[in-house]
């Protein structure tokens, strides 16, 4: 019931710029790039991918008024087509640079970007231009990084239960992962909620 009054004030008062600038300046850290992972069942319907279209489009809206510059949404069954639709040199209607990425991902891409780069790696192996010795892990991480979008800093999984979805596995090892296990709670708080999760959590993989 908590939760329901909850959800019911966030859709009458929805964030502000101002106060989610407030939440977020009180934070330790945020992260460069927030990758989000939605859990949206099976279904295919048109209502479906109207929830997944306003469900990124807030996530979005509140990302940029928090200050994060990445913004990547994990769309495994490809609702969404497209990548990176907020560039750099995007300007606003008042001319201004917003300085902020919006990235469209699914699993089809990192299979895909994989699959260049093997192939361009192998060509110039090949034509001699390198050895085998000098492909490494890191290597082939910067290439996909490359390709596909960067290295988020912290993965928000939106779903009944953890289900990565075949999300690119070389994105995980320097993310911290926050997992809402219920649908119903996605919303400003449950954003807030993860911001504030990942600014106590320390880096689990590397330094």
């Amino acid at each position: 019931m908590k939760s329901s009054a909850s959800h019911r004030s966030q859709a009458r008062n929805p964030p502000t710029a101002n106060s989610i600038a407030a939440i977020v300046s009180a934070l330790s850290k945020t992260p460069n790039h927030l990758s989000v992972i939605f859990d949206v069942g099976v279904s295919t319907d048109d209502m479906n991918l109207e929830k997944i279209i306003q469900q990124a489009a807030e996530l979005a809206a509140w990302s940029v008024a928090a200050g994060i510059p990445t913004i990547s949404i994990y769309d495994a069954r490809v609702y969404l087509n497209g990548r990176r639709l907020l560039e750099d040199d995007d300007t606003n209607p008042d001319g201004e640079q917003p300085g902020h990425s919006l990235y469209l991902i699914s699993e089809n891409d990192g299979q895909r970007a994989l699959r260049s780069i093997t192939e361009a790696l192998t060509e110039r192996v090949k034509h001699g231009d390198m050895t085998i010795d000098d492909i490494s892990v890191d290597l082939v991480a910067e290439q996909l990084h490359l390709l596909v979008m960067p290295a988020p800093d912290l993965i928000v999984v939106f779903g009944s239960e953890l289900n990565l979805s075949g999300y690119p596995l070389w994105h995980l090892q320097q993310a911290e992962l926050e997992t809402l296990y219920n649908e119903d709670e996605f919303g400003f708080l449950a954003f807030a909620h993860a911001l504030q999760s990942y600014a106590g959590a320390e880096m689990r993989y590397g330094k």
